[in-house]
């Protein structure tokens, strides 16, 4: 036989197993209720949407294998485990993703997981591909908690995953800044509404006149930045109910040797704000947290506690003021990302445990046994 008709017929029979490994595959839509989505998500067009850090979705399947078509804005980061093991980062490409492979027969679990804020873009979520003759199998209930965090750069956990690079997004894990951790040392599901840079009343190094987007403005929005076709659909609250509210907001508002906010100022942009919060969640208590970084400016502590008591002088008494360094600095140098601002993993761990007593109690939740992050 002639080389060329040789490599003729190995390229045939490639295609001819290629094709037969994708036939040996089941799909399983994304609007299956054997899949559980956490945090802020769209259906459109047949796919789950989600434009926040830390979005994250729970199934259990059977089989040997298992493959996610996950698309979106190039550059954003995710993680995956299987069985409760150790999460592996991955960018999603235009063909399935590979989760899992040469697993042992029976059920198992995925847990995936978005690491990158919602300002780098969009994430599609059309579904899973299991193995032919293999299944989603239902879940157990979900958590009785939920959380949701409110905040920017710090709570989106920005430079908290590794040393820093020339891409901001690589060095950034929302899933293990400290809402997430704290949420999971209560035993709450939760969602992060996070964008760094975003300020009260003005972002960092925005000028004077500030008349940028802040922090109310993308509150009751359910992505961070547009979506296809510029797609910028309200929030439904209504979709991930939650317990409580952890609003973590300020240090970008008199940082970067800009023009700073008054006193006056400030404090009429975070009664804006925690009306906005509460058009959209009545009822639910609303905790607002001193800023991380003990340099900043300390009065900024001082607005957000008269910003709550002017608050709760007008009727609202599920709003609560939580102190970070009301005994000097809680965080050292080594717990932040050699900047002084944003916690790496230490020091979100320290922020988490530090508030955590205090959050558990305004919630009335019974103190859960210390699981760790």
């Amino acid at each position: 036989m002639k080389p060329g008709w040789i490599m003729t017929m190995l390229v045939v029979v490639g295609l001819f197993l290629g094709s037969a490994s994708e036939a040996m595959a089941d799909e399983v839509a994304a609007s299956s209720a054997a899949i559980q989505y956490f945090g802020r998500w769209a259906a459109d067009d047949g796919c789950q949407q989600c434009g926040q850090g830390a979005c994250y979705i729970r199934a259990e399947f059977t089989g040997t294998s298992l493959r996610a078509e996950l698309t979106g804005t190039a550059g954003i980061w995710w993680r995956v485990s299987i069985d409760g093991g150790p999460f592996r980062r991955f960018q999603p490409q235009e063909q399935p993703v590979m989760l899992a492979e040469n697993l042992p027969s029976g059920r198992h679990s995925v847990r995936l997981v978005r690491s990158t804020e919602g300002a780098a873009g969009i994430s599609m979520f059309r579904g899973f591909l299991v193995d032919d003759g293999a299944t989603l199998l239902a879940l157990e209930q979900r958590q009785s908690r939920r959380l949701e965090f409110v905040g920017d750069s710090i709570t989106a956990g920005a430079h908290n995953d590794g040393p820093r690079t020339a891409h901001y997004q690589d060095t950034e894990n929302t899933d293990m800044a400290f809402g997430p951790i704290l949420a999971r040392m209560l035993k709450a599901d939760y969602s992060v509404v996070a964008k760094s840079g975003v300020g009260v009343v003005r972002n960092y190094d925005e000028s004077w006149p500030w008349r940028g987007k802040h922090l109310r403005d993308y509150y009751s929005r359910t992505f961070i930045a547009p979506g296809p076709g510029g797609a910028d659909p309200r929030w439904d609250s209504r979709q991930f109910p939650v317990d409580g509210i952890v609003l973590a907001v300020g240090t970008n508002d008199t940082t970067s040797g800009q023009i700073s906010p008054v006193k006056p100022v400030f404090i009429a942009g975070y009664l804006q704000l925690l009306e906005t919060i509460r058009v959209q969640q009545p009822g639910v208590p609303i905790i607002c947290m001193e800023p991380v970084p003990y340099r900043i400016r300390r009065d900024v502590c001082d607005w957000i506690q008269e910003a709550v008591r002017q608050r709760k002088a007008a009727g609202d008494a599920q709003v609560y003021f939580v102190p970070v360094n009301e005994d000097g600095p809680l965080l050292s140098e080594d717990d932040f990302a050699q900047d002084w601002t944003h916690p790496v993993y230490t020091g979100a761990v320290k922020v988490a445990e530090h508030i955590r007593d205090r959050v558990a109690a305004i919630l009335g939740w019974i103190e859960p046994e210390h699981v760790g992050a």
